[in-house]
């Protein structure tokens, strides 16, 4: 669920000069394309295009945001509770099949790799620096909008 407006950004890689995500189901949820995109440049995308990619399943309005979810949750709370739990565990299943499980656990070693590497590069940082080509994250400017006919966008 997101609300209208909510903005969806990875930067790890743009701010932290981190190769990989503690939780690295991006190639799933946008292809593997549009990952490599939002990975490698920080940008961001909306609820709308989030909705569109098939990584949120509703967008509500940020004042009914609480309430809409919970009705939501309600409805599914209506199955009984072992079909509910076959049906997910039924997708899951699928998607491990499909390479899922091994993936988090491959990019999850890089990940580590990547902070043993800075850790090493730096002298003990868990994560790049300045020095390194990597910006200060805490004065990195804002991130832009993932827009299909720009490079840049104004931000």
């Amino acid at each position: 669920m997101a609300s209208e407006g909510t903005i969806f950004a990875e930067v790890v890689g743009t701010r932290l000069g981190m190769c990989g995500l503690e939780y690295y189901g991006h190639p799933w949820e946008f292809g593997a394309r549009k990952a490599k995109e939002l990975l490698l440049t920080g940008d961001s995308i909306d609820a709308e295009e989030g909705y569109r990619l098939g990584m949120i399943s509703k967008i509500f309005k940020p004042e009914t945001l609480q309430e809409d979810t919970l009705a939501f949750a309600r409805r599914i709370a209506e199955r009984p509770s072992v079909t509910s739990l076959l049906i997910k565990e039924s997708v899951s299943q699928t998607v491990d099949h499909q390479g899922f499980y091994n993936a988090l656990n491959a990019s999850f070693s890089l990940h580590q790799l990547n902070h043993a590497h800075w850790a090493e590069v730096t002298g003990g940082r868990a994560a790049g620096t300045p020095e390194f080509g990597v910006p200060d994250w805490r004065s990195a400017p804002p991130v832009k909008p993932a827009e299909k006919t720009t490079v840049e966008s104004g931000g």
